[in-house]
């Protein structure tokens, strides 16, 4: 069981050196460009079922004293992650994760974590606790006691015995496995934003000649798009997920959208998507609360509606990404919903082979630029105002796709 404040605020993932010696792996936060040592990043994880005021929390460290503090009114939401960057730079923006994640700016010009080992301290002064992880082999510290935390609470209590996240590999991140757990992997590309915006196997997609089955689909073949006619897919990647991940990691679970759950009878059939696959929702509401008509809600944000649940474990899932020439809403079952947005922190939600494919048919320059260039075909609603909007559906019991 992870140590945990406030009922449920753990630490979830830590990068100690965005860089590997000789041309090995290395990870760029903040996007400039450049991996460097202020892309050292902390995240947090709300472990709970409830939202999490975190404000006034603090970060610690031996060296560094208290590095950071959340502000007044930061509030996480459950299942939902705070990432600290040690220093956005020149050029660089904070990673954007699902709607709930929140992203924060230690401000830093050099490094904070210590590549050697360390104790990372997350300290609660309105309850005077705190929890702990080390790495790389140090010592568990006391920092009621110890040299280095100046200015640390003498009479806090540690909650847990302090956790042990093991040794890392340069470029990679240490990172519980799934979110929340007692389990770390130290060699996996880091995580500080996730998307993962798939349609499932089974999924029947609209062409100019009628529907077809996602299986089925080519590089080549086109789709028609709501906003933009017939166009062509450009790149096409599936995998899949067998039951025994998906229970050890429900994030991986589908979403399923039951026939009519979207009002005008759409889907037309049962319609699974990944948790963070963007539905377009297009009704009179929409217009009143956003000044458009028209907004990209992901599907995990529709399981209040009728009609809407997390699909039961059963066969494996394999899940598509479909790529175009630019961001698109298609028809799937007759529902509007999102192709692969191209922007910057989806990309980093590919796996190395995704991105490599990519990167082989467009080619390092040409992905560069297009993720720089990336527009949403519609406005992306999210977290508590996209949720508003579902409730404002039920509460009125009108159609959110379709016809407005």
């Amino acid at each position: 069981m992870a140590d945990a404040l406030r009922g449920g605020l753990i630490i979830n993932e830590v990068l100690v050196d965005p860089n590997s010696p000789g041309g090995g792996p290395e990870f760029d936060t903040d996007g400039n460009g450049t991996a460097d040592n202020t892309d050292e990043f902390v995240e947090l994880y709300n472990a709970s079922d409830q939202p999490i005021d975190i404000s006034g929390i603090e970060l610690w460290d031996s060296a560094q004293g208290n590095w950071f503090t959340f502000p007044a009114g930061t509030i996480l939401q459950p299942g939902a992650r705070a990432v600290v960057v040690v220093g956005v730079q020149a050029g660089g923006s904070l990673p954007t994760g699902g709607p709930d994640d929140l992203a924060f700016d230690a401000g830093s010009n050099g490094p904070i974590l210590n590549n050697g080992g360390e104790n990372i301290v997350l300290y609660d002064p309105a309850a005077d606790t705190y929890i702990s992880a080390r790495y790389n082999g140090d010592a568990l510290d006391d920092p009621t006691n110890s040299p280095g935390y100046n200015g640390f609470s003498t009479t806090a209590t540690r909650i847990g015995n302090g956790e042990d996240f093991g040794n890392d590999i340069d470029g990679f991140s240490i990172q519980r496995f799934p979110d929340g757990s007692d389990t770390f992997v130290n060699d996996q590309t880091p995580t500080p934003a996730t998307a993962n915006l798939c349609f499932t196997d089974g999924t029947r997609l609209q062409t100019p000649t009628g529907p077809r089955l996602i299986d089925d689909l080519e590089p080549g073949d086109e789709l028609l798009t709501r906003d933009n006619g017939p166009q062509k897919i450009v790149w096409i990647w599936k995998g899949t997920h067998a039951p025994a991940d998906i229970a050890a990691n429900p994030a991986l679970n589908s979403i399923t959208i039951g026939k009519g759950a979207l009002g005008h009878g759409l889907p037309s059939r049962d319609l699974r998507l990944s948790r963070q696959h963007r539905v377009l929702l297009t009704s009179k509401i929409v217009t009143r609360m956003f000044g458009i008509g028209a907004v990209l809600v992901p599907a995990k944000d529709l399981l209040a509606l009728p009609g809407v649940a997390l699909s039961p474990l059963g066969p494996p899932i394999t899940y598509f990404h479909i790529l175009m020439s630019r961001h698109e809403v298609l028809f799937a079952e007759g529902a509007p919903a999102e192709t692969l947005f191209l922007g910057p922190e989806s990309l980093k939600s590919l796996s190395p082979d995704a991105l490599d494919e990519i990167r082989l048919l467009l080619g390092d320059h040409v992905l560069a630029e297009a993720s720089a260039a990336a527009q949403p075909a519609h406005l992306f609603a999210k977290g508590r105002k996209a949720r508003k909007l579902i409730d404002r559906h039920i509460a009125n019991d009108k159609p959110l796709a379709g016809a407005p």
